[in-house]
């Protein structure tokens, strides 16, 4: 059960009453939270005590700490919180349990904090109700700033203000989805808002069109958004882009950098789609290469030279093949890294990228022409 907790490390936990702390440790025990109390309780086991003013203490944890469960009437929590809240995006998760233990409140930071999450995980564990106030909940799915996150997706600039506020009052969201996992569809309940697709091409008639009044992108193509629009716009880059690299030893980071820059520029990709490094296991120690991931965080992939020489691939080289036993490095890399499929690839110079589209658990090719590019 820990486990599933780890998400909101650092946890706290405050409760100002002896019924509250009872109700609140065995939370505080499988999850490892610290379980703060007045000096008043500071007999009971297991917890930590607090010096001065709750709000002082409240002060002290809200910066570093992930969540805040409390078990207080949930005007105290909201009077206690209010001078410390600043972004939806920054503020810890703040769940609510009453003094009864039946009901399990999300509070503040629904979305992108968790607590609609954690509240759930609490009211299992307390076998309460969780009580969930936002939209997205009535709609059975996470909130659109947060839909991407379980696929480890990368959230993009846009109005995601304006296209919650769409969603939540049910009018009509259009959804362009051509890369990722589209599993979150599924899960969709009866009379959802949203409209997957171009209305326009499926309109017959003029009363049947369709006019969205907001637009979720999720694509691994990079979106210009028109400040003057009307429609707002959002965008989630589903990390769906392989790229392989074949280089000469001490290639620099920013050449590099470079070449993967202008390859994904020149197609109108976003960098922030990349999946992860792929090459020949000779350069798993290439300090260009190494540094790249680690700056970006991409896991590197490495591939034997029998294993890279097994890939069919459209271009391979005599030369390359007398200097590392494979003809291919960047390509067969790139494919071997995308999990082996058969997709064309973008290339730069001796850098290539394969594409896949993710759908489900179905793994389903993009076919992308080759294009070379001076260095």
């Amino acid at each position: 059960m820990a486990s599933v907790f780890q998400n909101f490390q650092p946890l706290a936990a405050i409760a100002t009453t002896p019924t509250g702390a009872q109700i609140l440790q065995p939370f505080c025990q499988t999850t490892g939270a610290t379980l703060w109390v007045p000096n008043s309780l500071s007999t009971l086991e297991q917890v930590a005590v607090y010096k001065g003013s709750l709000k002082d203490h409240i002060a002290s944890l809200w910066p570093n700490h992930r969540a805040l469960v409390f078990c207080l009437a949930a005007g105290a929590v909201v009077r206690l919180i209010a001078p410390l809240l600043t972004d939806k995006s920054s503020d810890p998760a703040v769940v609510v349990v009453d003094q009864g233990g039946g009901f399990v409140i999300s509070l503040c930071s629904g979305h992108q904090g968790g607590a609609d999450q954690l509240t759930r995980l609490i009211a299992s564990q307390l076998d309460s109700t969780p009580i969930l106030t936002g939209a997205a909940a009535d709609l059975g799915l996470p909130g659109v700033d947060v839909l991407g996150i379980p696929f480890g997706w990368y959230r993009a600039e846009g109005d995601w203000t304006r296209v919650s506020a769409v969603v939540a009052r049910r009018e009509i969201v259009q959804v362009i989805q051509d890369a990722g996992s589209t599993l979150w569809q599924a899960h969709l309940r009866d009379g959802h808002p949203f409209y997957f697709g171009f209305p326009e091409d499926s309109a017959t008639t003029e009363s049947e069109s369709i006019s969205p009044k907001a637009r979720i992108w999720i694509s691994a193509t990079q979106q210009q958004f028109s400040p003057e629009s009307d429609l707002p716009n959002v965008q989630w880059y589903p990390r769906v882009l392989w790229v392989g690299i074949g280089c000469e030893r001490g290639t620099s980071k920013q050449l590099i950098e470079m070449a993967i820059r202008q390859t994904c520029e020149g197609y109108g990709l976003s960098e922030n789609a990349i999946a992860g490094i792929a090459t020949i296991d000779r350069k798993a120690d290439e300090v260009g290469i190494v540094q790249l991931c680690q700056e970006r965080h991409w896991p590197l992939r490495t591939f034997p030279a029998e294993v890279l020489r097994s890939v069919t691939v459209p271009n391979p080289s005599d030369v390359v093949a007398a200097e590392v036993g494979t003809p291919s490095v960047a390509e067969a890399a790139a494919l071997c890294g995308a999990r082996g499929l058969k997709v064309s690839k973008l290339k730069v110079s001796k850098l290539k990228v394969s594409k896949l589209k993710v759908e489900g658990s179905n793994v389903q090719p993009i076919n992308l022409q080759p294009i070379n590019l001076q260095p």
